[in-house]
């Protein structure tokens, strides 16, 4: 039977603070920000990327 490969944490470099750190989910905006800065990330097409295998 084939396992599943493990899922590698999500890291992305912040555009304000330059740290790359996996960014947390703003439930109101739905959007990544900056665990550190708390400045908004555009994750959303590395993630959509991801998904399809595209990267």
């Amino acid at each position: 039977m084939k396992q599943p490969k493990e899922q590698k944490p999500l890291l992305i470099r912040c555009p304000n603070c330059k740290q790359l750190r996996e960014p947390d989910y703003n439930e109101l905006t739905r959007r990544y920000v900056c665990s550190l800065c708390a400045a908004p990330v555009d994750a959303q097409v590395l993630i959509e990327k991801k998904k399809r295998g595209l990267r």
